[in-house]
């Protein structure tokens, strides 16, 4: 039947174009982007349902008449998702990658410019072929037939333990950042303590991008001209002049532009400009991508602070009541039912959730380490419970099976920094790292299919017919596809133990600033347990919180400070200036004189007033009275005080009295004055 099978293809058609419409705008580039990057995200989802409908048709007791394919269209459907996925992360991806990754202006240049990197790296991946290939002719001989099953095989591997080093890595972290999850103060202190490295990378990438953002500022200055000398590069300069934020511009013409920041007709030439553009793309895009990091998790910050505030209110009527400072959503709830859900809901749904995929992520490593054998616990879970005899349940099983290793996989290639070039941005991603990103999420699908299949004794399949007599090429290959599955608990092990970070630190390759003055002034109160290495990594932890709660009240500071200066701000009117000026004054001038208590001549009297002062007087050993003609008098001075006031100031606005605070009784801590940046 083929209507279900299509409609699982509409649907992870319409998933792949919502997914990457999320992350890059798909209708802001040619078609041929989108195109790609729309293909080498729908045939991984299409795996996902592809492979079990497979599997489940060659070793159910029957097919489900839902999904019963004949077996010519399973194998076609093989052969196209192969060399579809081979041709794009093979040469079509690449090279879209490197053609808008090149600094030239004109199309032409920058295809040649990408075909010519790609064979560079071509070239490198030929070299280290010429390995396999020496030991293939040593082997079985050499032919077309053997040659074109080698790259295949070489192909296969290396994707492999890419693919099972991450799904390993994937296994792990997913689960534990759920179980974080379940405690909004771990969470939140989780959160902390990514935020001051993450400023001080967005610190650093804006001060590299100065340098170009000056260059191009000097450039547009000089060499925008309408004269033909100008000419060559005129377009050029206002294409890059037009993509620098406005903040940064503003604050490199205020500050560097009226230094002596010349470029001589001389160096402006081509490469100058390749090289120019390149650099300044490249930083552009770090930018981005940290900034929006950097608004991400300030987002969740501000978001577990503003659930814990609620939960510790003082305020009996506003307590538990939850309302976000930054809402960047539609909340459908009421302040009541809003807390509920983020402080007892969420966290526990996270907590059962973890637990699932703990389990989950055990059963698959140890079929990993197992598999092709009995003691598999999916084969166990499979074959030994009775699921494969109902044919839908099996392959409702398999799908979310395979599609949990493969999203594992895929969460650990994007939080991968591969030396902070590549970066997902919501809706703004650039097109480098969108082909970057889909090349290597098409190119790990189709061997971690193969490696699932494994994961039972039986591994009957269309799939591993016509795939398996590619990777099944000679013994190397044969005992690699074996052993390589095992070696998946070298990575667990690793993320587990955090053996990641201890050798980074032991190599100096750990970024974190603090690590160098978060301790000071420990010795005198710490004495014998100053070298305890646990005692100093909660002290190093606790020094980065503090600092972290610091950055986050000076940003929403900044953000408050920037919503009062720019809310009430309408259009000015100059024509319309004086006259409102004017009006104000008048009325200004009027309510002084019917509003004000004390100089009102229409105020009723009371003797009592008089009786009151008067006793008030005595009890200070003073005499006072007040008469209504002395109330009328302090009424007419008041109004002679008054306008003379206003009319003795000739038009000028008068300021209130300046006062410099002295520098000893000025808080330097207090957190009000953060935003400041002197």
């Amino acid at each position: 039947m083929w209507l279900p099978t299509v409609l699982c293809y509409l649907v992870a058609l319409t998933v792949t174009i919502f997914g990457v419409q999320f992350r890059i705008n798909l209708f802001k580039y040619p078609i041929y982007l989108s195109l790609s990057l729309t293909l080498a995200i729908l045939i991984p989802l299409s795996i996902t349902f592809l492979l079990p409908i497979d599997y489940v048709s060659q070793n159910a007791p029957e097919a489900h008449p839902w999904f019963n394919l004949p077996d010519d269209v399973i194998l076609n459907l093989w052969r196209s998702n192969y060399w579809i996925t081979f041709l794009l992360t093979w040469l079509v991806l690449p090279i879209l990658q490197e053609f808008y990754r090149s600094g030239h202006h004109s199309k032409l240049n920058k295809l040649a410019d990408a075909f010519r990197q790609n064979l560079k790296f071509q070239a490198i991946v030929l070299g280290v072929s010429l390995i396999g290939l020496i030991y293939l002719i040593l082997e079985v001989g050499l032919s077309l037939g053997h040659l074109k099953l080698m790259i295949i095989a070489m192909a296969h591997i290396y994707a492999l333990v890419l693919a099972l080093w991450l799904m390993a890595h994937g296994l792990i972290s997913i689960p534990r950042n759920k179980w974080i999850e379940g405690s909004v103060v771990s969470n939140l202190n989780h959160h902390y303590l990514k935020l001051p490295r993450l400023v001080d990378s967005l610190e650093d990438i804006k001060i590299s991008f100065k340098e170009e953002i000056l260059q191009v500022l000097v450039l547009q200055k000089n060499y925008t001209s309408t004269l033909p000398e100008d000419f060559q590069f005129r377009d050029w300069i206002l294409e890059l002049y037009d993509k620098i934020p406005e903040d940064l511009r503003e604050l490199v013409e205020r500050q560097y532009l009226h230094e002596n920041s010349s470029i001589s007709r001389d160096q402006l030439n081509v490469p100058f400009m390749t090289k120019l553009t390149t650099n300044f793309n490249s930083n552009l895009n770090r930018l981005i991508g940290y900034e929006s990091e950097f608004e991400s998790l300030l987002i969740k910050i501000v978001r577990l602070e503003d659930i814990l505030q609620a939960k510790s209110n003082p305020n009996i009527a506003e307590r538990n009541q939850l309302v976000f400072r930054i809402n960047n959503y539609r909340v459908l709830l009421s302040p009541k039912l809003n807390f509920i859900y983020w402080y007892y809901v969420r966290p526990t749904a996270s907590r059962v959730l973890s637990v699932i995929l703990f389990v989950a992520s055990f059963v698959i490593l140890q079929s990993e380490f197992f598999h092709s054998s009995k003691l598999s616990l999916m084969n166990v879970l499979v074959y030994s419970t009775g699921v494969n005899k109902h044919s839908l349940l099996q392959l409702i099983v398999s799908s979310l099976t395979f599609s949990y290793m493969l999203f594992a996989s895929l969460n650990s290639l994007t939080q991968l920094k591969i030396f902070n070039m590549y970066h997902l941005v919501p809706h703004n991603s650039d097109p480098v790292s969108a082909c970057f990103y889909t090349t290597y999420i098409a190119r790990l699908t189709i061997p971690l299919s193969y490696n699932f299949i494994y994961l039972f004794v039986s591994q009957d399949s269309i799939f591993e017919e016509w795939y398996g007599q590619s990777i099944h090429l000679t013994g190397l290959f044969d005992l690699m596809n074996n052993w390589i599955p095992r070696l998946v608990l070298l990575p667990v092990v690793l993320t587990v133990f955090h053996v990641y970070d201890k050798v980074k630190k032991r190599i100096g390759l750990n970024s974190d600033l603090y690590d160098s003055w978060a301790l000071f002034d420990d010795d005198e109160d710490n004495g014998e347990n100053s070298n305890d290495p646990e005692l100093l990594n909660n002290k190093r932890k606790d020094v980065i919180i503090v600092e972290s709660k610091r950055i986050v009240n000076r940003e929403m500071a900044k953000r408050q400070q920037r919503r009062l200066e720019t809310g009430p701000l309408r259009p000015f009117n100059l024509s319309s200036a004086a006259n409102t000026n004017y009006e104000s004054n008048r009325r200004s001038f009027h309510e002084s004189l019917v509003n004000s208590t004390n100089n009102r001549i229409d105020v009723p009297y009371h003797d009592e007033d008089e009786e009151m002062n008067s006793v008030i007087g005595a009890g200070r050993g003073e005499t006072e009275t007040v008469s209504v003609w002395g109330r009328i008098g302090g009424a007419f001075t008041g109004l002679r005080n008054s306008v003379t006031d206003r009319f003795q100031s000739n038009g000028r606005v008068t300021q209130p009295e300046y006062r410099d605070e002295p520098l000893d009784n000025f808080n330097y801590d207090d957190d009000a004055n953060e935003h400041l940046v002197l």
